[in-house]
């Protein structure tokens, strides 16, 4: 039956749209950290890629419901759709918590941190556009490389972020603002670890 039913592959379109919103987000993040100013609006603007990409995560996993023969594992689309809608919601909390505790310093170490996700998403980005022709193997192997490296790159910067927090910040309120911040940050960028290994996953599934 799988063998006579055309393959939807919607889906590939849904994954790339996803992306382009991470991508839009993150940037946003990171010129949110660069800038030091206007919190509330760059806030906002990254809650409006936040609810883009939520608007195409749903769209995407009714699709899988009503879809009968899907191009990948309906799991892998599962896995994958969530974990990508993960690295966006994590940045926008990053930014939402950055317009509202309002910190009274800003922390070079959270725009390397920014720069190091912004990095990380345009590979999972470019990772997940390869799906639709699995015969770029080697290159999406390479990716997974990539992206391992730099989610080993931001542990470093967010290790060496807290060791210059405790050392310099004697308020502990902005030391708990910037490390929540930061954790939010880090954690996007493993969100995007996650995502390559589901997709190493999936290029070794077929051969």
């Amino acid at each position: 039956m799988r063998s006579i039913i055309p393959r939807d592959d919607e889906f590939f379109d849904l994954f790339d749209a996803l992306t382009a919103h991470i991508v839009d987000g993150v940037r946003v993040l990171h010129e949110m950290l660069v800038s030091g100013q206007d919190a509330e609006g760059f806030a906002q603007r990254l809650h409006e890629c936040e609810h883009r990409g939520d608007e195409t995560v749903h769209t995407a996993l009714a699709h899988l419901h009503r879809t009968f023969v899907t191009p990948l594992d309906r799991n892998d689309i599962h896995h994958l759709v969530t974990r990508l809608d993960d690295i966006l919601d994590l940045a926008n909390a990053a930014g939402s918590r950055l317009a509202l505790y309002k910190p009274r310093t800003w922390r070079q170490e959270a725009v390397a941190l920014a720069s190091t996700l912004v990095a990380s998403a345009d590979v999972v980005q470019e990772m997940v556009g390869l799906l639709r022709n699995l015969k770029f193997k080697k290159r999406i192997l390479e990716l997974t490389v990539a992206v391992n490296s730099l989610e080993n790159e931001a542990d470093v910067v967010r290790r060496a972020a807290v060791v210059s927090l405790l050392a310099e910040e004697k308020d502990p309120f902005e030391f708990m603002k910037w490390k929540e911040i930061l954790d939010f940050i880090e954690g996007a960028t493993d969100r995007c670890e996650n995502v390559a290994d589901i997709i190493e996953g999936i290029v070794l599934a077929h051969g």
